[in-house]
């Protein structure tokens, strides 16, 4: 037994030398999948036609990531691939930049250009100060709060 599954392996190998195989779109195509099914089983008490429409899309899904997967046209697949972590990666970036103005919302206070619309990050509680934006060189004032007596 141990060798027909190992002879099955080899010939799967094989069969991939030369196509695309699995890459962080198709991961996300199968979490669509998998978020989709549930969501069609969940429609079926309320509607049998969301139940349909939410199963024929999941299963459209699920072939794309296939034909991804077996697909010859590697340059076409690793465009794709491109375009999605492009995608991806904007919004991680949003994230993340949200995540240190929340960390660092008590020590500085966060403000826009109005030139450039680039964010500045200023020290908290230093009262009324100048600001020279280094992006566009734009000079402005900003309220940052009132200052500490020590």
């Amino acid at each position: 037994m141990r060798k027909f599954f190992t002879k099955l392996s080899y010939k799967f190998q094989h069969f991939m030398v030369g196509r695309y195989g699995y890459d962080q779109l198709t991961k996300a195509l199968l979490i669509f999948y998998l978020i989709g099914i549930i969501l069609s089983n969940i429609a079926y008490r309320f509607s049998t036609v969301s139940y349909y429409v939410l199963l024929i899309l999941s299963t459209a899904v699920i072939i794309f990531s296939m034909f991804r997967v077996f697909s010859k046209n590697i340059e076409m697949r690793r465009h794709e691939n491109q375009n999605w972590l492009r995608f991806t990666g904007k919004i991680k970036q949003k994230h993340k930049f949200n995540k240190t103005k929340w960390q660092q919302r008590k020590e500085h206070k966060f403000v826009k250009c109005k030139k450039c619309k680039k964010v500045l990050r200023l020290p908290k509680n230093k009262g009324k100060i100048n600001v020279n934006c280094p992006h566009c060189h734009n000079q402005f004032i900003v309220n940052t709060g009132k200052k500490k007596m020590s």
